[in-house]
């Protein structure tokens, strides 16, 4: 392999998804991309300062910091997979540039190795964007004296759970070649991945309150993801960094000669029979149910739903809820449907089309998941408050794809849509907290979001189509 072209190939996807990022919506303009800098640094001063102050109060000597940089690898782990699904995300998006790539001269394992630099770049600089505040805090109260146990508890758990990741990815995708499936990599490492990540969400809530309890008791635990502090704590901090140097040389060439043969391109749409052809509703369910990412969330849900079912517990069905994932496509999807002859629709009609068409696909697939509260009945009355919440959440991630339009199925678009979506579920959950609505003007003001949901769908897709019109309009517009 040859250095100098994996490098020039990694500029060359830093490149690529710099101008791709840069030119959705506000980030075309310069003045925008200049607020939205100051904002973040701003942003990272003020938390940095709030955790400064914190610590003066709470942190008197370096044996609390060893706490905090125990605690902090469970969250490093999490943003690690994060960062990891999301950057696997990309590329899936942009196969048109791997199919370029693949008319260079470069080997594949030249290109794999280019994407595996582009990919730990982009971990270590999330990650360490995220964790910057705690640094930072860390250093004005202690000094180099907290160089070490942010380096054990970030830089090396960072980098080892992504080298994890990369020879858990390879591996599943080896798997599914040798049966040939490598059509379906992306789909099922993806399905896979976002499994883990939520149980590990789950998960990480446990691995805290131990780590904490070993901690008041006096006592080191050992959990995995603390693996170098622990070992920082126990045998002092050069074995931590032979054992991280070790486990790092192991995991990459395990990467290496893991990496797939053949760089496998994503499968945008999937071939599944969808009944009631014919039927007005169905190129709108055939859009939706075709999708790649569709089965994607379908595979997520149901791994969810049976881990948490293998608990005990009745919580497996809100794993239903993972299926609204894919409503901010719901727009785009049907997107190829607008441009056939004789599919002029009303604003209305179009939108009505749009939450039906959702609305059955997500029945349909969380029947499996409501058929295992046969095996356990306590599980009804969640069952009920699922089938709520996704009635409604057809309405708002509907809503959603109108106003956050994924053109191209935009990476950047979407995630500002999920963002949006979080932020306003749990907004609303606090002030119902907090002002302790009564249940019959509760459901009364729920029914009345949900009626100006659908009336400001209405109107969006009326603005949507004017600007079409005009485009069509307008030449060179």
């Amino acid at each position: 392999m040859s250095t100098a072209r994996i490098l020039i190939l990694a500029r060359l996807f830093f490149r690529y998804f710099t101008r791709k990022a840069l030119s959705v919506g506000v980030l075309r303009c310069r003045l925008a991309r200049t607020l939205l800098s100051l904002s973040a640094v701003a942003g990272v001063t003020l938390l940095s300062a709030v955790a400064a102050s914190v610590f003066h109060d709470m942190i008197p000597g370096k044996r609390e910091l060893f706490l905090v940089m125990q605690v902090s690898t469970a969250g490093v782990v999490f943003w690690t997979f994060v960062v990891f699904i999301f950057v696997k995300i990309l590329f899936v998006k942009s196969d048109q540039l791997m199919r370029y790539t693949m008319l260079l001269p470069v080997s594949h394992r030249e290109r794999s190795a280019a994407l595996t630099l582009y990919e730990f770049s982009m971990v270590a600089l999330s990650v360490g964007v995220l964790f910057l505040p705690l640094a930072i805090a860390c250093l004005t109260r202690l000094g180099a004296e907290a160089i070490p146990a942010m380096v054990t508890g970030i830089f090396m758990t960072a980098v080892s759970a992504y080298l994890v990741l990369s020879v858990l990815h390879n591996l599943v995708a080896l798997a599914l070649e040798a049966f040939g499936g490598s059509r379906l990599v992306h789909i099922v490492t993806l399905s896979l991945m976002a499994a883990l990540t939520l149980w590990y969400n789950g998960a990480s809530l446990t691995l805290i309150r131990d780590i904490t309890g070993d901690y008041l008791q006096g006592s080191v635990g050992f959990h995995l993801v603390n693996l170098f502090p622990f070992l920082s704590e126990q045998a002092g901090w050069p074995m931590a960094a032979a054992a991280f140097l070790t486990l790092s040389a192991v995991l990459t060439i395990l990467a290496a000669f893991t990496s797939p043969r053949i760089f496998p391109l994503p499968r945008r749409f999937i071939r599944v029979p969808v009944p009631f052809a014919g039927r007005s509703l169905w190129p709108m369910v055939a859009a939706l149910t075709r999708r790649s990412e569709w089965w994607i969330a379908v595979g997520v849900a149901y791994v969810c739903s049976i881990l948490l079912w293998l608990e005990g517990d009745t919580a497996f069905a809100y794993s239903a809820l993972i299926l609204l994932s894919q409503g901010v496509y719901v727009h785009s999807a049907a997107s190829r449907l607008r441009l056939m002859p004789g599919y002029t629709r009303s604003a209305g009609k179009e939108v009505a089309y749009m939450l039906i068409g959702q609305a059955i696909v997500v029945a349909i697939h969380a029947l499996p998941i409501s058929l295992l509260a046969t095996v356990r009945p306590d599980a009804l009355d969640d069952l009920r408050t699922v089938g709520l919440a996704l009635l409604s959440g057809v309405i708002l991630t509907t809503l959603i794809a109108i106003v956050f339009v994924a053109e191209n199925d935009s990476p950047l678009v979407v995630f500002t849509g999920y963002a949006v979506c979080t932020g306003t579920l749990v907004s609303i959950g606090a002030m119902v907290g907090v002002l302790q609505v009564p249940g019959p003007w509760l459901w009364f003001a729920a029914a009345c979001t949900q009626v100006l949901a659908v009336v400001y769908s209405v109107a969006g897709m009326k603005q949507i189509m004017r600007w079409k019109r005009h485009e069509a309009a307008v030449p060179g517009s």
